[in-house]
């Protein structure tokens, strides 16, 4: 009888270790995505105001440093340059907002046109690609690959793209938990 009651209870845990993770991830995603939103209507507002000399960016940043470094002076920029970037209707329609924002940034930084960033946050979502594998593709020249033969991708997908998530360091400023700053502490926090 205790063999059953264990083998019942083994299989129980299991289940409930795999639900806790699947809606972790989905957490995550939901958070990200708030994030990003967020940072382009910061970037928005930031884009209204700045002007050449004013050290309007400057001012802010410290006076946002409460809600931790996802709003120092550098990030505060990358928002300005993240508005700049794209149109409300381009986050809207794209997957933008379901990548990590250490993608969208080195996206944005190493592409050489809009059509290029676009192509690359379609397949960084399509395919799950980790930062890493972003530029490794931009350093395979995928997207002028892809415009010779765009029928031919031969792209894997991965889950990259959600441990991403987990290692983005932004997303926890963004939570705000006073007790997770570094990724052994939410490992520690969830157990992992």
């Amino acid at each position: 009888m205790n063999e059953l009651i264990e083998k019942d209870y083994i299989f129980d845990l299991q289940k409930i270790k795999e639900t806790i993770k699947n809606n972790q991830n989905k957490a995550m995603v939901i958070v990200n995505s708030q994030m990003i939103i967020t940072y382009y209507q910061i970037g928005t507002i930031i884009n209204q105001r700045k002007k050449w000399g004013n050290k309007y960016i400057e001012r802010l940043s410290n006076d946002l440093k409460e809600y931790g470094k996802g709003f120092s002076y550098d990030q505060l920029k990358r928002m300005s340059q993240f508005a700049f970037a794209f149109t409300s209707e381009e986050i809207r329609a794209q997957p933008v907002p379901q990548i990590p924002w250490g993608s969208i940034i080195t996206i944005m930084q190493k592409s050489k046109s809009h059509e290029e960033m676009l192509y690359y946050i379609n397949a960084t979502h399509k395919y799950g690609w980790s930062r890493s594998m972003v530029l490794n593709q931009i350093a395979m020249k995928s997207y002028e690959r892809s415009l010779i033969e765009p029928n031919t991708s031969r792209a894997i997908k991965t889950d990259d793209s959600l441990n991403e998530l987990f290692k983005d360091t932004y997303v926890f400023d963004f939570i705000d938990k006073n007790n997770i700053n570094t990724e052994k502490d939410l490992k520690n926090y969830l157990n992992i």
